[in-house]
């Protein structure tokens, strides 16, 4: 039986850093922003287009300009937003049949709900300051002010998403077999639990 690590965050608390240590300690096949790619190729759709609408709930602003005779069978008015969510559905499907995996975000945990594998629900938060921190050193933001409306912006965009598709309520913990603060354990820290925790 494969086994499955999701991992949902908040912005700029190093969900993405510990997912990549934690599938390199476990010798996991990792997947973030990866599976735009894979849906782009998949369903014939532009890199670009997909990359716009990634985790963000439909917008009636933005449509895939796709082939009516690509692989997924979509039509042209169906939103960027929901034929991503839908590709890559089946993607992250294919890939818990075939290997053991990190994969961040894209409603992994509810898309793999009823899948017959070995899942780990995992949710990463900080506190604020540690994560404007984190955000001040890693984006393109000058000052604290700037940093905190970029978490707020995005942390919006994912809880928009997560809702949307899946009528759970992002970070709610019950949606989540562990809840860790990265402040306190660091990235190596909270990875090292992870990893305890899937291989128990």
């Amino acid at each position: 039986m494969n086994k499955i690590i999701t991992i949902g965050r908040q912005f700029g608390s190093g969900g993405r850093e510990i997912g990549e240590k934690l599938a390199e300690k476990l010798g996991y096949a990792f997947y973030d922003n990866k599976l735009i790619a894979m849906a782009a190729e998949k369903s014939g759709m532009s890199h670009a287009v997909l990359t716009d609408a990634d985790e963000k709930a439909a917008s009636p602003w933005l449509y895939a300009a796709m082939s009516q005779t690509g692989q997924t069978g979509f039509g042209v008015n169906l939103s960027a937003n929901d034929a991503l969510y839908t590709v890559q559905a089946q993607i992250i499907r294919e890939i818990a049949k075939t290997e053991n995996a990190v994969i961040v975000g894209r409603c992994s945990d509810y898309i793999l709900k009823d899948e017959e594998i070995e899942l780990l629900n995992v949710f990463i938060y900080a506190p604020a300051e540690a994560r404007i921190k984190r955000v001040l050193e890693r984006e393109n933001v000058t000052t604290e002010q700037q940093a905190l409306q970029m978490m707020k912006r995005h942390d919006k965009q994912r809880k928009l998403y997560y809702d949307f598709y899946t009528d759970r309520k992002w970070a709610a913990h019950e949606n989540y077999h562990l809840t860790l603060n990265s402040d306190k354990f660091g990235i190596e820290g909270t990875a090292a639990i992870i990893a305890a925790a899937i291989s128990k």
